[in-house]
Parts: structure tokens; C-alpha cells; sequence
């Protein structure tokens, strides 16, 4: 869901959840400000027995002209109710009724989403959400001071003063937010009340010491998540303290925050194991925070009761519907997974780890294409600079020879300029798009904090499929201090996760997850790809369709017939040029000038084929990549045999084996025929190819001739038409062609 996909309502109303937090002002104002620039009058509003009375929250209504109002009903049912940091029928915001709903959340998702809706539950604040999608709809956050503010503000308490950033996007508004300093010093020192101060003691005399991991686990009462961050501070002041995990119980689950001081453990991935599959949790390596849903905390304490015959310690909840863990309970949870963190781990030292054959497989590397960029194109050679990637922040110094290289999936990796020329044929005249990545990477330069996207010069780049490395898969977690920076930090490796000796890698041996592995290597010695490519023509490596408009149309005046529009041609094409005849013409072919009028457009065709005509952009290249590696293609047409050969030899003819088109004794796609044959000339068998075409013709090709299909969407039929159609593997660019042969 965008925000401009609520314009569409008049009677709009924002609504908060009913203990409205800093993120939660500051993403309904968002909202607010943002159908007010649309031309819309909406109603921000709270509802639920208390009132915004904390000290820190009050001022930041007042000084930020934040237009909430408290209300106890709706005097009419608004067109759109938009819920903000909340989830409608969440139990934790007054349901009130509307004709639409809309969310827009960062928690986890706990009711039926509406249509409308938008939650990202992997960051850090539901105003790094917000600010998102302000940025989508070119509204100007950084111009507008107060919001800036707030959404800043509203990032800095639900990440416990900045310190439980997990994802890049909660990176980038903390270092890109235009807020006003003087109100943050103003907030900050509002944001501790008596009370706070009360829960912080109280907290201490709650703790649990695990002596033999220099640990400490501490139940707080309720309180603002910034007080949790500060408990932990104080605990990790005790000499015999290293890690701390502090946490309260919430309406609907529970928050922790976590401290960590040694080197051996990471503040942010301590978070992510607590919380896996039950929450959420991440940050930074010496400060990290996190987020357990209450139902699924639930579930696996009473796992932890039924393996060691424990008697479940439930209480009420504060309604009284539904029972759940005690703090007592919460804390067995939480030390049974900080023990399986601590214990289920291996640590590894790069410099006295060796791989080889005996202790790991040999891998060589898949041909899928990647992203380079010359890092001197781009920046001053001694810059010091972070890129940033999903994966995490990597600090570096830009130096004059340094490529580069971008995964499929955005991350990133160096390597020296005559490393890259030896392991990757390079195409700089063919633009490099990411596969379904959930951030693009970034560079941000140290000293004068510009930002840069490297994404804007990225070219194409496909590994030579020479580079063999040794790895091994992990079945136990592995933390690798690498040699890089002093054997100071490490990187976590999970089960599944492999540990690889890849020479790309400045460190040499390094960790590669799971996913990001299996796309880029696979094992050396195993059949790997297809032999061939069969293609379609027209709509899928030409686009022809303006000449074949013209060739139709010169036809039809030629017989006084009314004229095709561009998009009736792209409907009628596909089952060769006489069908496309039948289509146009008046009654096809029971029209008595059919014949003549087939006839003219064969002519002015024949004259006239190539006036328009030319590759869909980034063809060519997929054709020279698919040489380059051996594998043989060709080209099936129902355009008549000469017209085909003849756009053959004037574009492919370097890269092509076979061309066949509609000929005498060759029947028609979707018959099997052109396919068997051109497999025939390139000498290879039907499992050793795939098809590629654009239409519901080129589908049953396939099927008939016992092909893998293909599905290209740049040409004459959309992606709905080709779903329908059978279609089950689709490319929206032809690079992508390269990842699936």
C-alpha cells in the first residue's frame, strides 16, 4: 500500500492506539500532514480511559502543533479509518466503525489485515515506515521541521535512544532526519519520570546472576522502553557483569532490552536469538533491544514446562480474558535461550581456520549476473565512507583500484580491479537492477556525511564460473573473527550457513548465509545449467510490433478497410501473420479481398520489416552471456521462414545456431515441430533446454515439445493474461534469463 491509495476516501480518520506512545503521535501526524497536503480534512484522534499526561508527550503535542484529540465515540462512520502503530481489532486501540479500514504497523501482524494495509514488522519504529512512505510520494520530510521532529523522536523511544537499530531503513532516518536539537535535549531530559526512577530500583532487587556466563537477567515493571535501556546501563556497571538482559511485560507481550560489553558477544544478535521466531529483536553490537509476542512467548514456555516437568506459572492478563506467563515464567524462557545462545556456539579465528578437502566440499561459482561500480567513479580514492546494505554497516577507505561488486540481493563485496577482470566478464553499456531486495546499498562519506547510491551506476557483471572455493555447511552456530580488523568483531554464522574460504573475501575465510550461498555457488563436478535456448521471435527478442502495425494498416487502406490500433495489433499477434489477417480484416477470411489483402501485407512487409524493428534492450547481451558459457540457442517463429532468417542474420546471426519460421512440411506453434527441429540442428535433447517466449502460444509450445517455459513480460501479452494462461516462471528483464539456464 502507498499513501496517495487513500485519497481516493473524503471523511478520513487517523487514529492511535489508546496509550499513545512518541512513534504513535509521530506517525499520525505523519498521516495527518499528509492528506492535508492532498486537499483532505482529516480527523487525528486516541480514544481508551487515559489521557496523553507524560511529561515528555504533552510537550511534544504542544511544541510540534500535533493536532491529536482524545474522543470516547465518532460522531458519524468516517469513509476511512486509518489505525497508525496499531492493528484494527488489535485489543490495544478502541474499535470503532468505518466503511475502509487502513494499517499502517511495525509490530507483528495479529489480526486479518485489511486490504489496505502496510506492516513491516522488521523495523525498529513504525515512523521509519512512515517517513518511507512520505519519501514515495515526494513529500518534502526534510523541509517540514516538526515532523522531522517527531518522527525522529518517535525512532529515538521506541529503540531505546537509538541503540536497537536493526534495519538500514531505521539507519537512514536517524542519520537523514532534518530534527530540531534543541526540542530532542528538551524531550530527553523530560523522559524520565519519578516513577521511572522508582521502576529503575525496583528492577535491580529482581535480578538473576548466571554465574558462569558472567551474566544477568532482570524483570522491570511497567515502564517507557527507554527506562529499560537505562537499567541495563546501570547493571552492566557491576565488575562481575559482561551481558545484561533486562526486561517488562506489556499488553501484548514482552519488551527487553539487552547490554553486552565483551567482544565474544554481540548486544544485537543476543536480541535476534531471544526473540527468534516469537518477536523481533536487533540493534547494535554493544546495545540491543527487542519485542516477544505474548501468544507465541506463551507457546514455548509451556514447551519448556512440558520437557522438564515443570508446573506452568500463569497469571491473568490486566483484562482478565486470557492467561499468560508470569514473570517468572518469562524469565525461564528467556535464560533457556540465552543459555542455548551461549552454549550451541562455536568460535573459529580465521587466522587458524583451513579449509580443504578434508574437512569441507568444493564449490564453484554459479554464473548469475551481479552488479560493479568503479568506487574512484564515485568517490575521491582515501575517502573514508560506511556502505550499507541489508546485511549491516561496513566501514571502509575508498581506495584507487577497488571495484564494487553487488549481489543479486544487495549485498556487497571488494575485490581489487585485476581480481575482478579475472573472475567476472563485465557489460558496462548494460544497467544492473536488483532481485527482489528489500533495501538498495548506500555510501555514506564520513566526513561530509553526503550520501550516495551506488545502485545509480551499477553495470552488469557475470562471474566466469571458474572460482572454485571450499566450504563447509554449519550444523552448529559459529562466531569467525576475522583478521581484518584485529580479530576484534566477529560474524555469526547459523546452522545452514556456510563457512567458506572465498577469495573475494578481503578476510579470505568468512561466513556466508544460507540464501546468499545456495544462489551463488553450487557444488564443483555437478551437472549445472541447460545445453540450449529456444526463443520466440516477435515479443520476446524483437519487438516488431510498430512494423507490423504499418505492414496491417497499409493492407486495410490498400482494400479501403478501417485501420488497427497499436494495441489491437498487440492482441492479434502471436499464431503467425495470417492470423493476424484473419483478426483485422472485416469477417477474416470469409471476406472476399482477404486474399488481397494478405497479400499486400506481405509485400509492404517484405519491403518495410526492419523500419522499426530492433532487439528489446538487453537481449543482445543475454545472447553474447549465453555463448560465452556454451550454450547453444536458437529461434522458432510462425513469421514466414524467409523473414525470420532474415532478421537472424541481420541481428543474431553471431549467437545463433538455428532460425526456423513457417515452411512447407513444418507444422505451426504450438505444434512441436519447429522446437524438435531446431533441437535437432543444435544437437541437443529436449532435457537439456528450455523455451522462452512471450504469449499463451509460446506456453503450449513448450508443454508440447517437453520444455521448461519461460515467461517474458516486455512483450505483446501482460502478466495477468499470461497467469492465466499457464504461465509459471516469469522474467521481467531479459538479464534475468541468466539466473534460470
Amino acid at each position: 500500500m502507498r499513501l496517495k491509495d487513500l485519497l481516493p476516501y473524503d471523511n478520513i480518520v487517523v487514529q492511535c492506539h489508546d496509550n499513545p506512545d512518541a512513534d504513535a503521535l509521530a506517525c499520525g501526524f505523519g498521516v495527518y500532514l499528509y492528506l492535508q497536503s492532498q486537499g483532505k480534512k482529516p480527523d487525528l484522534i486516541y480514544a481508551g480511559r487515559n489521557r496523553i499526561r507524560k511529561s515528555n508527550l504533552v510537550m511534544m503535542v504542544q511544541d510540534l502543533e500535533i493536532p491529536i484529540r482524545h474522543v470516547d465515540k465518532l460522531e458519524k462512520t468516517p469513509d476511512l479509518l486509518v489505525m497508525v502503530d496499531c492493528q484494527y481489532g488489535g485489543g490495544n486501540s478502541m474499535r470503532f466503525d468505518a466503511h475502509t479500514v487502513a494499517v499502517i504497523d511495525h509490530h507483528r501482524i495479529n489480526t486479518q489485515l485489511p486490504k489496505l494495509s502496510e506492516v513491516r514488522s522488521n523495523l525498529g519504529a513504525c515512523s521509519t515506515l512512515i517517513w518511507q512512505m512520505l519519501k514515495k510520494e515526494n513529500f518534502d520530510v526534510q523541509n517540514n521541521r516538526k515532523l522531522s521532529t517527531a518522527l525522529y523522536y518517535g525512532l529515538y523511544t521506541d529503540t531505546s535512544g537509538l541503540s536497537e537499530l536493526a534495519h538500514p531503513l531505521d539507519k537512514d532516518l536517524r542519520d537523514e532526519a532534518a530534527f530540531d536539537v534543541q526540542l530532542m535535549h528538551k524531550y530527553r531530559n523530560a523522559n524520565l519520570s519519578l516513577e521511572d526512577l522508582e521502576t529503575a530500583g525496583a528492577a535491580l532487587l529482581h535480578s538473576d546472576y548466571l554465574e558462569e556466563y558472567r551474566a544477568a537477567v532482570v524483570k522491570s515493571g511497567p515502564c517507557d522502553p527507554n527506562v529499560l535501556g537505562i537499567i541495563s546501563d546501570l547493571v552492566l556497571e557491576v565488575d562481575a557483569i559482561d551481558i545484561c538482559v533486562v526486561f517488562n511485560v506489556v499488553q501484548d507481550g514482552v519488551k527487553f532490552s539487552v547490554r553486552s560489553c565483551i567482544k565474544e558477544v554481540k548486544a544485537n544478535e543476543l536480541a535476534a536469538e531471544l526473540s527468534k521466531g516469537i518477536g523481533s529483536g536487533g540493534g547494535h553490537e554493544a546495545k540491543a533491544g527487542g519485542f516477544i509476542a505474548m501468544d507465541l512467548l506463551t507457546k514455548e514456555y509451556l514447551k519448556i514446562c512440558e520437557q522438564h516437568h515443570f508446573m506452568p506459572r500463569m497469571e491473568l492478563d490486566e483484562v482478565g480474558d486470557s492467561e499468560h506467563p508470569s514473570a517468572s515464567g518469562v524469565k525461564s524462557v528467556l535464560e533457556n535461550r540465552f543459555r542455548k545462545y551461549m552454549d550451541d556456539t562455536d568460535i573459529i579465528y580465521a587466522r587458524e581456520c583451513k579449509l580443504d578437502s578434508d574437512n569441507a566440499a568444493h564449490y564453484c561459482r554459479k554464473q548469475v549476473p551481479w552488479g560493479f561500480v568503479r568506487a574512484t567513479d564515485l568517490i575521491e580514492p582515501g575517502t573514508k565512507a560506511v556502505i550499507r546494505t541489508m546485511h549491516g554497516d561496513i566501514e571502509t577507505v575508498i581506495e584507487e583500484d577497488m571495484i564494487l561488486t553487488i549481489s543479486p540481493m544487495g549485498g556487497v563485496l571488494f575485490c581489487k580491479e585485476s581480481d575482478f577482470t579475472k573472475q567476472y566478464r563485465s557489460y558496462p553499456n548494460w544497467e544492473f537492477r536488483l532481485r527482489d531486495a528489500e533495501y538498495s546499498p548506500t555510501i555514506k562519506l564520513e566526513k561530509s556525511g553526503r550520501v550516495i547510491s551506488p545502485m545509480k551506476d551499477a553495470k552488469v557483471c557475470v562471474p566466469r564460473g571458474k572460482l572454485f572455493i571450499h566450504a563447509r555447511r554449519l550444523d552448529r552456530k559459529v562466531k569467525l573473527f576475522t583478521e581484518v580488523d584485529g580479530e576484534q568483531h566477529y560474524t555469526l554464522g547459523r546452522i545452514g550457513d556456510y563457512l567458506s574460504d572465498d577469495t573475494e573475501q578481503i578476510e579470505g575465510v568468512c561466513i556466508m548465509k544460507k540464501e546468499f550461498f545456495e544462489q551463488t555457488y553450487h557444488k564443483a563436478g555437478l551437472a549445472h545449467g541447460r545445453k540450449a535456448v529456444v526463443f520466440d521471435l516477435d515479443g520476446t527478442l524483437l519487438d516488431t510490433l510498430e512494423d507490423l502495425k504499418d505492414a496491417t494498416n497499409a493492407a486495410l487502406v490498400s482494400q479501403e478497410m478501417p485501420q488497427c490500433t497499436l494495441e489491437q495489433v498487440r492482441q492479434y499477434v502471436g499464431n503467425g501473420v495470417r492470423k493476424l489477417m484473419i483478426r483485422a480484416v472485416p469477417d477474416g477470411e470469409e471476406n472476399p479481398l482477404f486474399e488481397q489483402t494478405f497479400a499486400a501485407f506481405k509485400a509492404y512487409y517484405g519491403e518495410h520489416c526492419l523500419d522499426h524493428t530492433l532487439p528489446y534492450p538487453g537481449v543482445l547481451n543475454v545472447m553474447k552471456e549465453l555463448k560465452e558459457r556454451g550454450i547453444k540457442i536458437a529461434i522458432v517463429s510462425n513469421k514466414l521462414d524467409s523473414a525470420v532468417k532474415e532478421l537472424d542474420e541481420k541481428f543474431f546471426a553471431e549467437y545463433t545456431t538455428a532460425a526456423i519460421g513457417e515452411m512447407e512440411g513444418v507444422a505451426r506453434k504450438p505444434a512441436p515441430d519447429m522446437v524438435e527441429k531446431a533441437l535437432r540442428e543444435l544437437g541437443v535433447a529436449k532435457s537439456d533446454a528450455v523455451y522462452v517466449g512471450d504469449s499463451d502460444v509460446d506456453i503450449q509450445t513448450a508443454q508440447n515439445s517437453g520444455l521448461d517455459c519461460i515467461s517474458v513480460t516486455w512483450g505483446f501479452r501482460d502478466v495477468p493474461f499470461l497467469r492465466e494462461h499457464g504461465a509459471k516462471t516469469m522474467i521481467d528483464k531479459p538479464q534475468e534469463l541468466l539466473s534460470l539456464v
